[in-house]
């Protein structure tokens, strides 16, 4: 089980820093699995709050908002997802702040 034990460990190591980016993802990808999609999605917003250029927190926040039924809200998730990668893809994106 050592891949648990690793998600153990980030866990732990952003619970000793709790205003960290990593700290809202695991915590997000927590309630997640436990079903808490509403609280998971507030996790992943205050991510996004910490480093809006991280694609990953859109994405998860995107594929929970699918699941409670919030196409336009997941429409506009992904978008920015894709958003980011662009942007750190291709440098002509970094005269256009998204946020």
């Amino acid at each position: 089980m050592k891949g648990l034990d690793s998600v153990n460990e980030l866990h732990q190591k952003s619970r000793a820093d709790n205003g960290t980016h990593d700290f809202h993802n695991v915590s997000g990808i927590e309630k997640a699995d436990s079903g808490e999609y509403e609280d998971a999605i507030k996790e992943f917003t205050k991510a996004i709050g910490l480093n809006p250029m991280d694609e990953k927190s859109y994405f998860h926040r995107a594929t929970l908002k699918v699941r409670l039924g919030d196409l336009e809200g997941a429409r506009a998730d992904f978008k920015m997802a894709e958003n980011c990668c662009q942007h750190k893809i291709n440098p002509k994106y970094e005269e256009y702040p998204l946020l």
